[in-house]
């Protein structure tokens, strides 16, 4: 099972870390990471860092400063933010 913490807290599920992810941003916070458990080296490894002021909106190829394109349609469809 793939684990994510995000604000010092686990998720099982990508879409719930991204969540987490986007309610602390809109609380104020500069950057937050998603995280993700490395079961070979036993840390967590950065997958993601998003900041509003950069964009948390993806272009039609993922990379770690947006938001995943499935997560982006599934909670915002065609919406700008």
């Amino acid at each position: 099972m793939i684990k994510y913490q995000v604000g010092g807290k686990e998720f099982d599920d990508w879409t719930l870390a991204q969540d987490q992810a986007v309610q602390l941003l809109d609380e104020g916070v500069e950057y937050v990471r998603i995280l993700q458990w490395d079961d070979k080296r036993e840390t967590w490894g950065l997958l993601q860092e998003l900041n509003l002021e950069r964009g948390i909106k993806p272009d039609p190829h993922f990379n770690t400063l947006v938001l995943a394109p499935y997560y982006w349609r599934l909670r915002y469809g065609n919406q700008s933010r």
